[in-house]
């Protein structure tokens, strides 16, 4: 195993890609404290650079997750050894480490097979001025309020046939392999995300792109995305930020989008590391209304 949880009786429960923890018994840990929600918190391996990184999020639960007796606001990076409390329910994380450092595992090959460039549908969603908002509410408030975020923009991007490739903070970052009608499912989801979006509980921006990326054997089983594409999709996040804009789509997502999902023009724009400027868009009206 390269990640577990020890829970109080001894026994041992491996993380892989996802790891659940809740009332429900499809959770991969069952929590039976009255105090703990049916879908709780979960476990998200994620890949980054060369080693797995694993990130505990809490799913709106009314009583909270405890991280070493702090609760989780936003999705957490885990270390071996810390300690997760729901309810009166205490588990302790652990990694396999070596003499070079984490995320060594003897039974898996450090070489991963990768696949030739695919394209993609790149989606990330983030929460507008996360730092003033957390100075305004309470803890246990925003707490509530973001892991029901997480929990319910997970469940569009799944819902629709999509990905989520990583948690960074107070953003999610998911992905479509293209084909098969993608471009329908990831208009419905970007249609769903937009109505969440009217009720700005908490506000957030959309980022959506369409392009090539390198895709390797990951966390857990689970894919890993790279390339210039994906880098691409962080620019255009920070033009959405500067111009306080709830969506902003690229000219190559927008070539490809079903009509019933219009965008209006915000511009050209430089983006670092990219040289010239790129035609940005954002979604019009029309889609949120649907």
């Amino acid at each position: 195993m390269k990640a577990w949880i020890e829970t109080s009786d001894g026994s041992c429960i491996p993380v892989e890609s996802n790891c659940h923890f809740g009332r429900l018994s499809s959770n991969e840990v069952r929590v039976a404290s009255p105090g703990a929600s049916r879908r709780h918190a979960h476990i998200h391996a994620q890949q980054a650079d060369d080693h797995v990184e694993y990130w505990l999020a809490d799913l709106g639960s009314t009583n909270g997750t405890l991280l070493n007796g702090k609760r989780v606001t936003i999705p957490c990076r885990l270390k071996s050894g810390d300690g997760i409390k729901i309810g009166d329910d205490e588990f302790v994380f652990k990694m396999e480490f070596n003499a070079f450092g984490p995320a060594v595992d003897a039974e898996v090959p450090l070489t991963v097979p990768v696949r030739a460039s695919q394209r993609c549908w790149f989606l990330m969603v983030d929460i507008k001025r996360y730092t003033s908002l957390a100075t305004q509410l309470d803890t246990n408030v925003l707490a509530q309020k973001v892991g029901t975020w997480l929990r319910q923009c997970r469940d569009i991007v799944e819902s629709g046939g999509g990905v989520v490739d990583k948690f960074l903070g107070d953003a999610i970052f998911a992905y479509w392999v293209d084909g098969g009608g993608r471009a329908v499912a990831v208009a419905n989801a970007v249609r769903e995300l937009t109505k969440l979006q009217r009720a700005r509980d908490p506000d957030f921006r959309l980022v959506l792109h369409h392009g090539l990326a390198t895709i390797s054997g990951g966390a857990g089983g689970a894919d890993n995305l790279s390339g210039a594409e994906v880098i691409y999709v962080f620019r255009m996040e920070k033009v959405c930020s500067k111009l306080g804009d709830d969506s902003i789509v690229s000219a190559a997502a927008l070539a490809v989008l079903p009509p019933d999902c219009p965008c209006e023009p915000v511009g050209e724009h430089a983006l670092d590391g990219f040289p010239g400027v790129h035609p940005l868009f954002k979604l019009a009206p029309g889609p949120q209304a649907t």
